[in-house]
Parts: C-alpha cells; structure tokens; sequence
C-alpha cells in the first residue's frame, strides 16, 4: 500500500480508536490548529550553533549545549525571561562577543516559508478558522510576522512564550480551544513532532503528523476539507 495512503489509513484508526467509536460520517471542523517551524515554515535549528562555534572556534556540543540549556531557553520559550535577558546568558557562558543586534540577526536567520503548506492553509481559511499553536520564542514570533506576510493568513496566534504554556502540556491545547470558542472534536491539529501530535490527541483533537504538503493535503480532505 503507498505510504500516504498508509498514512491516511493510520489516521482515521487512531482518531476512530481515540473515541472508542466504529467509523462515522464526516465530521464537521470549524478549527484548524497548525505548528510552526517544521510544518509552516522550514528552519535550520543548528546554524546559529553552527556559527558560534565557528567564531569562538569552541565544540560544535559545547555552543549546543548552552544555547538550548533548560535554564535559559525554558524560560525564553514561556516568556519568563526577556530576549536580552536570554542574550545575556548566552553571552555570559560562551564569552561572545556579538552584540545584541548581532546576536537577533542570526538568531532569526533560520527560517523559510513552507509555500506548498501555505497555499493549503490559504484553501482551508475559506470555510476554517485557523490558528498557529507553537513552542517558541519573543524574537522568532516578531520576526516571523514581520518578514513573512503570508502568515497573516491565520486568525489567531497561540505560542508559548506568549500564553506562558508550552506542547505537550494539555493546558495550551486547551487554551487554544477556548480562544477559538470550538470544543476539541470539531478541531484538527497538525504537528511534525509525533510526541506533539499524540498530546494533541490526548485531549480530543484530530490530529494529523505532518510529513509532506502532498501527505497534508490528501489528510485533510479524507476529513473532509475542501484543499
């Protein structure tokens, strides 16, 4: 059986076993739930690593290490802390030398619109409210709105460092729910990372992993979305 076809098989079990019901007629959605980075836009998570590393000519590891340190982008990503703040604590630990308006351009120039997913996106607004839901941080939800107009195309925001929540926690699902004003099996969710997706599930929502703008699309309209 072709993989996408696998795929869109899989789906419908796992949402039919997740309620406990034998196959229905169509649901009908009002809210579609999108990630970020991976799915609507495309990043490369290591290259400001990659950079630091390079300039303080220090172990690819090492920079990795203190760049993702729990202590420092836990509390970026749920807004506890400011960008500078987080920019200090890099600085602090590696002895970098960029200043802060250094340090925001390449934190940021990680990123690429996803346009095939985008032109999906575009198709399901006509009849679906839609919704970014994203662990990430100050500087990357600036960045993105200002740099890639064709996010306009959702509604509505919900990321972490905003709601001061972040994936898998049940509660920022939920949060989203509420702020659309739609109860979780009229949602879809669509998330790169599997352990996201089954959150997702968790609390009721129909949940799609996504692999390729191709597998989405053909998905979705076994959901029954007009893309």
């Amino acid at each position: 059986m072709p993989a996408v076809s696998r795929s869109i098989k899989n789906i419908r079990q796992t949402n039919s076993e997740r309620s406990g019901d034998s196959p229905k007629s169509p649901m009908i959605y009002r809210l579609a739930l999108f990630d970020l980075g991976g799915v609507v836009v495309e990043f490369d998570a290591d290259r400001v690593v990659h950079q630091v590393s390079q300039l303080l000519g220090r172990s690819f590891d090492e920079v990795q290490q203190v760049i993702y340190h729990q202590e420092l982008l836990l509390p970026f990503e749920l807004g506890q802390i400011t960008p500078q703040a987080y920019y200090a604590g890099v600085k602090d630990r590696l002895k970098l030398s960029w200043t802060y308006e250094q340090f925001v351009r390449f934190w940021n120039d990680i990123f690429v619109e996803n346009r095939e997913v985008i032109a999906i996106m575009q198709r399901v607004r006509e009849h679906h409210t839609l919704m970014a839901l994203s662990n990430t941080n100050t500087l990357h939800v600036q960045h993105l709105r200002a740099t890639i107009p064709s996010l306009a195309v959702f509604h509505d925001w919900v990321t972490s460092c905003d709601v001061g929540l972040r994936k898998p926690d049940p509660e920022i699902y939920r949060l989203a729910l509420r702020r659309a004003g739609v109860p979780p099996e009229q949602a879809i969710y669509v998330d790169d990372r599997p352990e996201l997706v089954e959150a997702g599930r968790s609390v009721g929502l129909t949940a799609i992993r996504f692999e390729s703008s191709r597998q989405l699309a053909q998905e979705l309209r076994a959901l029954g979305l007009d893309v």
